[in-house]
This record gives C-alpha cells, structure tokens and sequence, in this order.
C-alpha cells in the first residue's frame, strides 16, 4: 500500500518577499528546506518546531528584512527578473542600480553559506552602488551620494577585512611555497598561518555583526525605498538631463570621470606613490562602473573598453595587493627570529620590486583604455 505523501506547508513574508526573488522556505514534517531556486539547497532537522528555525531565517535577512515569516499557499513560482532597460537616462541608470541592489542581497546569502566569492561580491556590489549614486547624481538627484555614501562606506569597511585577509593569506603562503631551497622554513610558514588564523577569525566576526545589525537593515530598506520613489517620480519633478534620452546625457558624465581619472593618472608622477595610486585605483573602478551602467548608450565598443578597465584594474589590484603585503611582512618580521625573518625580507624585497614596476606600467595601461574613451568628448 502506497504512504501518502506528507504535507509540504510553505513560508514567507506576507508580501512574499522570498516568492518574489525565486526563493522558497518549506517544512515536511520535523525537516525544513531553504530552496535557493538554482537546483542548492539548505536542510534543517527540528522536531517540534512551528516557525522557521534561527538556522534559516538569518540566511534570507537581506530578502525578509527581519519580517516575520508565516505560512503561505504553494511554492514559489518563479524569480522576477531586473533586466536591462532603455530609454531616458533616469531610467537607464535606476535600471542598473536596482541590478547592483540584487545583486547585493544575492551576495548577502552568499556570505551567510560561505561561499569563496560572497564577501568579494558583496563589496564589489556595495561599491557599485555607491559609484552609481555619485556619478550619475545630476539625473539620479544630487544629494542621494552623501545620504548613502557614508553607509555603504561603513559596509564595505565591515566586511572588506575578511576577503583582505583570505587574499593575503593566500598570496604570501604561494610566495613562501616558491622560496629556493634554504630560503623557505617550516617556522616562517606555522608564524603566518597563525597570524592569518586570528586576522581570519576577527574579520569574520566582524563581518557577521555587520550582517546582523540594525543599521545594514536600514540601509537595505532604504535602497529599497530610494527605488520606489525614483520610479514613481514625475516627469514634471525630474531633472531635465533625468528626462533627457540616455545617448544624450550619459557619455558626458562618463567622460567626466574618465577626465579626473586623466589627472589622478598624470598626479602619480607628482607624489608619493600610495595615495596617488590608490586615488587612480579609486577612479579606475568608478569609471568602469560608469561604463557598465551606460553602456547601450554610449559611442564607443563598451566591451573593448570595460576589457581595457578590467585589465587597469589587475595591474593596480596588483599593486595594492602588493602595498598591503608590505606592511604584513614588516610586521612578521619585527615579530619573528631566525631564518624566518630572512624568509619574510627576501618577499618582503619582491613585494616592493612588484609595486614599483606595478607603477611604472601604468601610463601605458592607462593611455590604452583612455584613448578608446576619447570620443565620449565628442
């Protein structure tokens, strides 16, 4: 005799919140499932429980907002799409905007499963936000960069550490794995993995309190309501460039950035070569950011020339990576003895040697993606 089958009861916000981003919470008897709509999936055995277990709901923070998750009729039906939208350059660019906020709760769930790529993508969506509000202000409105600039900064300053940490961990046991025999030690190898162990922890703690706090909720909920509000405004309180076609207004803005990257690019040959860089690093990645958002409306091959920034942006990741190396070794080797502190100043030598040619090659890579962008003047 065949058993019936169990009954499935489903969970969501009472605006289905979940249903809406193509996630589904379910409970079949003592087992709930957190279904991420691509095939994974998030198991939880607990008899006896009617509300959905702590283990769940904190995945799902950055969709629920903390809103109480009730039983609703039947499975999820399916993600709703941003996808990409034409027209005046008001809503081009909130259609890019509403991609990087997805993109954001996306990269939240992926940090709480702890996924190689979360914390990376969470601060690469944050820092796109931020760089959206800030270029494209005259059609967005003018004030929005300095309402959520300080916001998003104190988000990506929260979780940044714990991708830093995994990157430098990683860089400098490769550097130690390629010493020649006799440079390399068993001791300067346990010394690191000791100090990344404790960085590791600390940036993940941190990072977790950042997810869980108060104000990241308010943030999320006012992206959210910034949205509603540029989508619903009318055209009668828009500014004239936001009603404007896209071709027409977007490639100045870019070209705007483009042009203070110019000059942060010749300053390097002025100053000191950390804040000079990093000031170019900065620019580099908003620029490209610009690029993205504006594509279909720009006069120039956009996927040659975001190639051209991606490549800009490795040489001068390289070099920050490189900076930040020098500091770490400076530190092991205050704090070491023996032949691990020969170890440490032979990478420490190789590091400074990466940042200086980092520099020298910059002019060049810059001058390749600045030149495809010269007709954004025109």
């Amino acid at each position: 005799m065949t058993r019936p089958a169990r009954p499935v009861t489903y969970y969501d916000t009472a605006g289905r919140r979940l249903r809406r981003h193509g996630l589904a919470i379910s409970r079949t008897g003592s087992e709930w499932l957190l279904d991420l709509g691509d095939g994974r999936g998030c198991r939880v055995e607990a008899p006896g429980l009617d509300e959905v277990p702590h283990e769940l709901s904190r995945l799902v923070r950055a969709y629920s907002r903390d809103l109480e998750l009730v039983p609703i009729p039947g499975p999820a039906d399916g993600q709703q799409e941003v996808g990409e939208v034409s027209g005046t350059a008001r809503a081009v660019v909130l259609g890019y905007l509403e991609r990087q906020i997805d993109a954001l709760a996306r990269a939240d769930l992926a940090v709480r499963l702890e996924q190689p790529e979360g914390v990376h993508d969470l601060r690469v969506a944050a820092r796109r936000i931020r760089a959206t509000l800030r270029t494209f202000a005259p059609v967005l409105g003018g004030r929005l960069a300095r309402r959520f600039g300080e916001a998003l900064r104190w988000l990506g300053a929260g979780v940044g550490p714990a991708r830093d940490t995994e990157v430098q961990r990683e860089r400098l046991l490769t550097a130690l794995r390629k010493l020649p025999d006799g440079a390399a030690s068993d001791e300067a190898r346990i010394e690191a993995e000791q100090v990344f162990d404790t960085l590791a922890e600390e940036a993940a703690a941190e990072c977790a309190v950042v997810l869980d706090s108060p104000r990241y909720l308010q943030l999320l909920n006012a992206l959210d309501v910034l949205v509603v509000v540029l989508r619903e405004q009318g055209a009668e309180a828009q500014s004239s460039r936001a009603r404007r076609s896209a071709g027409k207004v977007l490639p100045e803005l870019v070209w705007t950035v483009a042009v203070e990257t110019d000059a942060r690019v010749t300053a390097v040959r002025r100053q000191a070569y950390p804040n000079a860089v990093h000031a170019v690093r900065k620019s580099v990645k908003r620029l490209r950011y610009a690029v993205e958002a504006a594509a279909g409306a720009l006069p120039v091959d956009a996927d040659r020339v975001l190639k051209s920034l991606r490549s800009l942006q490795d040489l001068l990741g390289e070099y920050q990576d490189a900076v930040v190396a020098q500091d770490r070794l400076q530190s092991l080797t205050e704090d070491s003895r023996g032949i691990a502190t020969r170890a440490y100043g032979l990478l420490l030598e190789a590091e400074i040697s990466s940042a200086e040619r980092c520099v020298e090659a910059l002019p060049v890579a810059w001058h390749k993606a600045y030149r495809e962008l010269v007709s954004l003047c025109g």
